[in-house]
């Protein structure tokens, strides 16, 4: 049985369509059909219900697609480490982080990594912080790193307990920040777990009015034309105050509020443990400049 002919079923299967599976595929339609026959064949049963312009996967064929589609997976998995191994690499690490942190803290975290480890291949996964959690005892990755702890049984540490900053559009900059707050909408993300505690010191003025916008580059690019304001940890608008786009305040009324990074693992190794202390130092680096 071909590896190839895995393939071209799993698209088949999916897509229930052989024109397409074709162009997917970058093969012909008929090579694509003596795929499917070749299967079939060595089977010795139907994977597919033909009629006239279509076909449709059977009760066998859904059954079989699960199957041949963790074959091609452990093919694809043992190719890719043998790779890595003839390129030199001793092993790797799957890293889970949230968006907010690969955008800021995470680069110098792989540069330094990569630095003390040449033989360790990284593969980072982008999740949001409370899909890592789960992630992490399932085994998808190793090590998350997330602003979100976990309910599941994992190993969690703390990394940083960052003070917010108040964002505001530079043109903004010279405004009372407590005025800007009763004045501009203000944008929340759905997982920053400090957006309780800032409602509870809002409710104490007047009025105020919020927008959920669930990703953190974008709520700086709203700010940034003129849509609203935020509550963002300071190490997240390193590139902006580069860039003097945005203008930043630490409003006393917020400043027990802090902004937490947790790192997840299921299991201990001394990856793992390497990875960890790589983390802790570059945030421990940051923390001197909050």
């Amino acid at each position: 049985m071909e590896t190839e002919w895995l393939r071209t079923f799993i698209v088949a299967a999916k897509t229930e369509n052989f024109r397409e599976t074709a162009e997917r595929r970058f093969i012909t339609q008929s090579t694509v059909s003596k795929h499917i026959q070749h299967l079939e064949k060595e089977l010795q049963t139907t994977l597919f219900e033909r009629q006239t312009k279509h076909v449709k996967l059977n009760r066998i064929g859904a059954h079989f697609l699960r199957q041949a589609e963790k074959v091609v997976e452990i093919v694809d998995e043992a190719v890719h480490s043998t790779q890595l191994m003839v390129s030199g690499f001793t092993s790797k690490l799957t890293i889970g982080v949230a968006p907010q942190i690969a955008n800021s803290t995470l680069p110098a975290i792989i540069d330094r990594f990569q630095q003390q480890n040449p033989t360790i291949h990284l593969s980072i996964e982008l999740l949001k912080s409370n899909e890592i959690g789960e992630a992490v005892y399932a085994g998808a990755i190793d090590i998350g790193i997330s602003k979100l702890t976990s309910t599941r049984a994992v190993h969690t540490k703390m990394l940083a307990q960052e003070p917010l900053q108040l964002i505001v559009p530079i043109g903004k900059k010279w405004t009372d920040p407590m005025t800007l707050l009763q004045q501009e909408t203000i944008l929340t993300h759905e997982y920053a777990s400090y957006w309780q505690e800032v409602q509870q010191v809002l409710q104490q003025l007047p009025s105020y009015k919020s927008m959920q916008v669930n990703q953190t580059e974008v709520i700086k690019n709203f700010v940034k034309q003129g849509l609203g304001i935020a509550f963002l940890p300071k190490s997240v608008m390193e590139a902006a105050y580069d860039e003097q786009s945005l203008h930043s305040y630490s409003v006393k009324e917020f400043s027990h509020i802090v902004s937490n990074t947790y790192f997840l693992s299921k299991y201990i190794t001394a990856d793992i443990e390497a990875f960890f202390t790589v983390c802790d130092a570059v945030y421990q680096n940051r923390k001197s400049s909050y």
